[in-house]
């Protein structure tokens, strides 16, 4: 023992004489070496009891929250065993399962940390009882109370022996030998987590292997593509994703990163069994199939909320803490749509290690695409050429930003929407410089005061005529699409153009439409378009 050790012990007991003292000073050592000799004891030894689940899988969605699921070993004593994280699930719940078809997790207590007092009631109050548990919660840390001449008297750390007499605690520089007849109560601390499993076949098994499973924030990712172009008609898609991590550890940990976003309505205020039926749903989707039907039919349902009454303060840490600040992590990146679908797509990247608060950048796939060209014009503005992106895979593509390239040139960059499995999206290229473009109109006639509103109000109606112009001055035939907007009433179109009046503007003077055509164009020709509308002007 230390000489600080040696006077803190001497500064809880005061009416130590020198002598007394210097046989305390023995005690302690020999109940060092007699808890060495018998447990065979090292430094780092943990306690078997302890329940140290790894996160071995999470389900990564878009919108900050990831579905977590951790397991591991522990021997019970009578099926308990304790555990040192309660994670901060979105709901204030979690879900702990036994991975054994025949054994249950029935009970999930959580507080402040068990206590057990010798009384007769809650444990027998007998030397043999009282070093079965102590024995049971070696090298966790722990609350000890004893008396000593005539009063109750505490002392708190790590308990690293148990001998035929004493108990020995070590709390930083300083060393307790506790009587072990004399402890009326002890407290665990900073294992907030209690779990009993039962087996069906009846009493309590000796060892377990347990999942936890929950939800929470903190994590999220961002996906990206490159588009290389191979030919005329075949490009590569390459799809990344960034994960940022701000929520825990990943050690060696597989990542799904799921494409479309659950519907979480009430992510502050739940009741706690419509809780464990949004976790249990959400497992049932994204967990393996054997880990969800462990989830859904051998989970308990736990609220993490300390409970009231209980001395909390011997409790001298928070069972669990938020993770970081994921919008300072992501920064000011543009939203990239919401849930998008209604079946998830799953992108499993295995054996990944993140460490909070750190990013990485995941390949998720590498696909041979089709892709065809397309030109878009809204007059008056430029037509735009665009890449029709053709998904012929086995997974649909969520909404994600794509730089487009050929031979080591970029040809542009914009956002690539969320695509279907056997649909096709668009990706913006650039203006259309080789197709000139033109658009003219003209009032071809008016019918003064046509209408009168209200009394000395009156609106002519005016009837315009349009033209488009386009040549295509490009060596291949394009596909154009054409949206002209009018203000107005459209009423007539050449070359089989789509009329469609805007049901939200019927006020006649207010009234709005559009002409649309779907055309192909051979090289170097040109193509005139004819289109009318109606409009009402107020009279002058």
């Amino acid at each position: 023992m230390s000489t600080d050790a040696l006077a803190a012990t001497h500064a809880a007991c005061p009416r130590v004489g020198a002598l007394r003292l210097l046989a305390f000073f023995l005690v302690v050592a020999a109940a060092y070496s007699a808890a060495a000799a018998a447990d065979n004891a090292k430094a780092d030894e943990t306690n078997p009891h302890l329940w140290e689940p790894k996160t071995t899988s999470v389900a990564v969605f878009k919108n900050g929250l990831g579905f977590f699921i951790r397991q591991g070993e522990v021997e019970l004593r009578d099926g308990w065993c304790l555990a040192e994280r309660i994670p901060p699930a979105t709901f204030g719940t979690l879900a702990v399962y036994s991975h054994k078809d025949d054994e249950t997790v029935d009970v999930v207590g959580a507080g402040p940390g068990e206590v057990v007092e010798f009384d007769g009631v809650d444990a027998a109050d007998d030397l043999p009882t009282r070093r079965a548990r102590l024995k049971a919660l070696k090298q966790l840390r722990l609350e000890l109370t004893y008396a000593q001449d005539g009063e109750d008297r505490t002392a708190a750390g790590k308990l690293v022996g148990i001998g035929d007499e004493y108990a020995v605690l070590e709390s930083q520089q300083n060393s307790f030998a506790v009587p072990v007849a004399d402890i009326s109560r002890l407290q665990v601390l900073d294992l907030p987590l209690r779990v009993h499993v039962a087996a069906d076949r009846g009493g309590a098994p000796a060892r377990g292997t347990m999942g936890m499973a929950y939800l929470r924030k903190g994590i999220t990712w961002i996906p990206e593509y490159t588009l290389k172009v191979l030919d005329d008609d075949t490009a590569e898609l390459t799809c990344r994703g960034t994960l940022v991590n701000e929520a825990e550890d990943l050690i060696h940990c597989d990542v799904h990163f799921v494409v479309g976003v659950p519907h979480f309505v009430h992510t502050d205020f739940m009741a706690p069994v419509a809780v464990g039926q949004v976790i249990r749903t959400i497992g049932a989707a994204v967990a393996p199939p054997q880990v969800a039907t462990q989830i859904m039919n051998r989970a308990a349902i736990a609220s993490h909320q300390a409970r009231r009454g209980t001395r909390e303060r011997v409790v001298d840490r928070d069972v669990a803490s938020d993770g970081g600040d994921l919008g300072a992590a992501v920064g000011n990146l543009p939203k990239m749509g919401g849930p998008a679908a209604t079946d998830y797509t799953v992108y499993t990247k295995k054996d990944l290690t993140l460490r909070r608060g750190e990013k990485a950048i995941v390949t998720l796939f590498v696909k041979k695409i089709r892709y065809t060209h397309m030109y878009r014009w809204s007059p008056p503005g430029d037509i735009r050429h665009y890449l029709v992106l053709h998904n012929e895979t086995d997974t649909a593509w969520t909404t994600g930003p794509c730089i487009a390239v050929s031979d080591e040139r970029p040809l542009g960059e914009d956002l690539l929407k969320y695509t279907a499995r056997g649909d096709a999206g668009e990706l913006p290229v650039t203006t259309a410089v080789n197709i000139a473009n033109k658009q003219t109109e003209r009032e071809v006639d008016r019918k003064l005061k046509a209408h009168s509103p209200s009394h000395n109000s009156y609106l002519d109606l005016v009837t315009l005529e349009g033209e488009l112009l386009i040549r295509n001055f490009e060596t291949d035939t394009i596909d154009l699409r054409i949206e002209t907007p009018v203000a107005g009433k459209p009423v007539k179109a050449s070359d089989g153009g789509t009329l469609r009046a805007d049901p939200t503007k019927l006020v006649l003077s207010k009234r709005e439409g559009t002409i649309t055509w779907s055309l192909t164009i051979e090289p170097g020709e040109t193509k005139t378009l004819h289109y009318t509308y109606e409009r009402y002007v107020p009279s002058r």
